[in-house]
């Protein structure tokens, strides 16, 4: 995972190919956008420093031009200039500064400055192999624009792990336009890693501005899993799953240091055959928290269930037939 250098924003976990080890799915920036155009041997650099001699830190983006062979700067001519003067009395036309290298326009000025640089601004799966990740970029609906809070939950209870992405960026600068293509997206897991998108037409999200964090839980009490989805300086969203099929609520009891289990990893059973495993966690996505009072899909009937608590003590439980909701609690080691 080394390798994959981005802008992630947000990122969580969950189970996707039903192997009981838990993956990663983190959401960037995206792949429609300006930024979008990139290389994994020439990944784009932010340069960043005073380069004014003035006290304060500018910044330098750039990327390679396989034109000139060379790496440019990203900004264009009348916003640089304006930032750093000195750009003017090295390059005074706007054809010399097309053309020019990075080096050739700040010379010396790069020695010492800092310097980041990202290949990835896809949203990104992660499976985990068990001894490595084999990283899988997200459907191309989720690639439209930039992705923040991340959601892992079974949206319609067939049993697999899905994912809600919150999208859009709007604070761009002024020579970039807003990145607005997004309305929320559901992306419909298909128990093997494999993720579809899921239409607004179809899932009932469509939120055009500008979402942040999300979270899960079922606010109601009817085993369905809900989403609530926040907005930047917009009203925040709930809404109430009505079409799923209904689940079983686990609710696990920690120690009182960790009344709600945070860390713990949880799997039904059916017969012989396990379900995904699910992560309780304290924090998620981005700037969010589900609800610790999970809903496990029941394609059919759960005769066990299977919790890995904090610390690597597992324990295994019989269900009561026709359980709509349970408590694991942790018994002593």
């Amino acid at each position: 995972m080394a390798d994959y250098l981005g802008w992630w924003n947000g990122v969580t976990t969950g189970d996707f190919d039903g192997d009981g080890r838990l993956d990663i799915v983190a959401s960037n920036w995206g792949l429609n956008n300006k930024y979008r155009a990139l290389s994994r041997p020439h990944p784009r650099h932010v340069y960043y420093g005073d380069f004014n001699g003035d006290g304060t830190i500018n910044l330098i983006e750039s990327s390679f031009n396989e034109k000139l062979g060379q790496e440019v700067p990203e900004r264009g001519y009348i916003a640089v200039k304006a930032a750093m003067p000195f750009v003017q009395e090295q390059i005074s036309t706007f054809e010399a500064y097309g053309t020019s290298s990075l080096e050739t326009i700040y010379g010396d000025r790069l020695q010492g400055a800092g310097v980041v640089e990202v290949n990835t601004l896809a949203s990104m799966l992660f499976l985990n192999r068990g001894d490595h990740f084999e990283a899988v970029p997200l459907p191309a609906e989720a690639q439209l624009t930039p992705a923040f809070g991340i959601c892992v939950g079974d949206l319609d209870g067939d049993g697999n792990e899905d994912v809600f992405l919150s999208q859009n960026f709007f604070a761009t600068n002024p020579d970039t336009t807003r990145n607005d293509a997004g309305r929320g997206l559901w992306l419909r897991g298909d128990g093997k890693g494999g993720l579809s998108p899921v239409p607004g037409q179809e899932s009932g999200v469509k939120i055009y501005g500008e979402q942040r964090g999300c979270a899960l839980g079922d606010y109601d009490h009817d085993g369905r899993v809900d989403l609530a989805v926040t907005q930047n300086g917009n009203a925040t969203k709930l809404y109430h799953n009505a079409g799923a099929k209904p689940g079983l609520r686990v609710r696990v009891v920690g120690p009182p240091n960790n009344p709600t289990g945070i860390g713990a990893c949880v799997r039904l059973k059916f017969g012989d055959r396990f379900g995904p495993a699910r992560e309780i966690h304290a924090g998620s996505g981005y700037w969010s928290q589900d609800s610790p009072i999970q809903v496990m899909a029941t394609p059919q009937p759960a005769t066990q269930i299977w919790v890995r608590w904090p610390g690597g003590q597992t324990t295994t439980n019989d269900l009561p037939k026709g359980a709509l909701e349970i408590r694991a609690t942790q018994t002593a080691p």
